[in-house]
């Protein structure tokens, strides 16, 4: 098993090594770290990126996508002010644009020599993500994601695995074995499977409050799959507790986002709504070894949100002891 961190080309996590690549390098090999996942940028310049740290490669997410795929010109009204609205947001006023995308970030991976691509299976409205009401259920957003995945990656090619992430939202989230199954046999592209993000299974339950609690349901969740789980081939690891925040009433928030001035007010309550449910703090439990055990990955990715590299290296540090118990056994 590998072990990576992600890191982003945004500008705010590059600032974290001076935007020097050799920096980073150099914290790859002192962290004990076999590489990174990178959240790729669409214009970041790949000659930049040194050769043989990029292992993944973290495709874009546009949480809301499903009503524009279908051209739902209602929904879309409501969504945004005009039509410029919707082309910042998505690139253009056709679907074809998110297969454009796509294609781009593809061909990027494949230059980057990336092992492995991250595709998100969800979506979801902001005020949605107050209310936990949606329109779409996992089926109709899978079925959607089939759509595009297919007109993106073809059969024949033979790039990157294609890896699907959970998320708590309508899609992708392993508590459904029969459509987890369903869904991985409908992708065309051969080199597939996916990837479990250890904190977005664990906000599909409200009620988990510790980290023994977390692990005994991924335990039930995971063990559910069957035989599908063999197509598990990475984790993010991180660790949410959501019994405290989730447990809470959100419509105040969902108020305030409701009667803020602009689009960058809205933003900042929604990303600070986000933010508490799914903090990006490291699973410092011993537990963190068992659940890993579970799924038996080839990869392993500490996904955290540091303000620092040294918070960076702690944060490291704090998942590399949780895990030492499983380090031994392979030793």
């Amino acid at each position: 098993m590998k072990r990576l961190f992600h890191l982003s080309t945004t500008s705010k996590q590059l600032d974290l090594f001076d935007k020097d690549w050799e920096q980073i390098k150099g914290f790859i090999e002192k962290n004990r770290m076999d590489g990174i996942e990178v959240g790729l940028t669409l214009d970041y310049p790949l000659e930049q990126i040194p050769a043989g740290i990029v292992e993944g490669v973290h495709l874009s997410f546009y949480p809301m996508w499903l009503d524009f795929w279908r051209q739902d010109q209602v929904k879309l009204q409501q969504l945004f002010e005009d039509e410029e609205a919707i082309k910042s947001y998505y690139g253009g006023l056709e679907p074809a644009v998110l297969i454009e995308s796509y294609k781009k970030q593809y061909r990027r991976a494949k230059a980057l020599g990336a092992k492995y691509m991250v595709f998100h299976v969800s979506h979801v409205l902001p005020e949605d993500s107050f209310t936990w009401q949606f329109d779409y259920t996992d089926h109709e957003v899978m079925e959607a994601t089939l759509e595009l995945v297919n007109a993106v990656f073809e059969a024949e090619e033979d790039g990157p695995m294609l890896l699907f992430e959970n998320l708590w939202w309508p899609g992708l989230t392993y508590l459904n074995p029969e459509l987890t199954q369903w869904f991985i046999e409908g992708v065309q592209y051969k080199n597939k499977g996916y990837l479990v993000d250890v904190s977005h299974l664990t906000l599909t339950n409200a009620t988990i409050g510790n980290e023994k609690q977390a692990y005994e349901y991924i335990k039930k969740v995971i063990t559910q799959l069957g035989e599908t789980k063999k197509w598990i081939k990475a984790v993010h690891l991180n660790k949410a507790l959501p019994k405290f925040y989730m447990g809470r009433s959100h419509h105040y928030l969902l108020e305030q986002y409701q009667k803020a001035k602009d689009k960058k007010q809205q933003l900042m309550i929604l990303k600070k709504h986000i933010n508490a449910l799914d903090g990006h703090v490291p699973f410092d439990h011993p537990l963190a070894a068992s659940i890993l055990e579970l799924m038996d990955p080839m990869y392993c990715v500490y996904e955290t949100a540091p303000s620092s590299r040294y918070e960076l290296a702690y944060f490291i540090k704090c998942q590399n002891e949780a895990l030492k118990m499983m380090t031994n056994k392979n030793d």
